[in-house]
This record gives structure tokens, sequence and C-alpha cells, in this order.
């Protein structure tokens, strides 16, 4: 479990790298990059609630991240090892591991505790985590960022739900 454990930290740390050289750091708090750290920390501390949410949080951030390249956004290829290669990590952790009940409600309250962290030390311009506008393009939709933060937060909880359910049918 360690070694799975120190490939998600690698996966990290070499996108890491990358957004230090272009002084982007902010982007490293992306709730789909951190993923990979719940899922590392999780495996070597054999923490199998920190391994779902990992993956909880990807089965978010994976479709997004795809929405978001097919819409012409940059691709990096160190983006692979975290959105990929930290979903295929975190499946092989919870096959070992089991998945915890509830892991969805609190994969998904841990966002808000992440949403303030972005808005307090991340910048406007990279928008990490949605901390300071509405998705570009989604704006018609919603009358306040607080109506689409709570709508982005109830999504992210029935997906979280969903994946939850079907994770723990697959593995009973």
């Amino acid at each position: 479990m360690k070694w799975l454990g120190g490939l998600a930290f690698a996966f990290y740390a070499a996108h890491g790298v990358h957004y230090f050289r272009v002084h982007q750091l902010d982007c490293m708090l992306w709730a789909c990059h951190l993923s990979c750290l719940a899922i590392g920390i999780g495996l070597v501390a054999r923490w199998a609630s920190a391994v779902a949410a990992g993956v909880l949080w990807l089965s978010i951030g994976l479709p997004f991240w795809i929405y978001y390249l097919c819409a012409g956004g940059e691709f990096l290829p160190t983006s692979i090892l975290t959105h990929v290669g930290g979903l295929v990590v975190g499946g092989l952790g919870i096959r070992k591991l089991g998945w915890p009940r509830h892991s969805w409600w609190k994969a998904a309250l841990a966002l808000v505790p992440l949403h303030l962290l972005c808005r307090i030390v991340t910048t406007p311009k990279e928008n990490v985590n949605l901390a300071f506008r509405i998705w570009p393009g989604w704006e018609k939709y919603f009358p306040s960022h607080f109506v689409y933060l709570v709508g982005v937060l109830v999504l992210c909880a029935a997906v979280f739900l969903s994946v939850e359910t079907g994770v723990r049918k697959g593995l009973s």
C-alpha cells in the first residue's frame, strides 16, 4: 500500500513541478489535483476514507477536466498523472481497503473548507475550485456566485452518492 501511496504523491509532485516552473502554484489546489494527496495519505496511513474522498473528487474532476480540454483548454501531460493516474491508484487502493460507508457526504463537505482556503490563498485570475466566479459561459443560468456554488455542491454530493452506491455494489 505504501508504494501505491508514494505513486500518488509522485503524480502530484510531477504536476507541481510544471506549475512551479510557470509560477502558477495556485493551480495545485484544484480538488482533482489534491485528490492525489488524499489518496496518497490514505494509502500510506491505510485510511480508506481519505482514499474514497480522493476517488470521489476525481469522479467530478476527471469529467470536468475532459470538458475543459474539449472546450480548448490547455493540455498538460502531467495532468494525466493526477486525473487518470490518481483514479487508477485510488481504485487499486479501494480494492485493498474497501469503501467506507457515508464517504460521499464527507467528501462533499470537505469541499467547503477547500473552497474557503482557495478564496483566501489563491488569485481570482486562476479561479481555483470556482472560488471567485461562475465558470465562464454558465453565468446566465445562475443569479449569483453563491447560488452557483450551492448548485455545484449539490451536484457533487449527488454524483458522490451515486459513485459510492455503485462502488459498494461492485465490491460486494
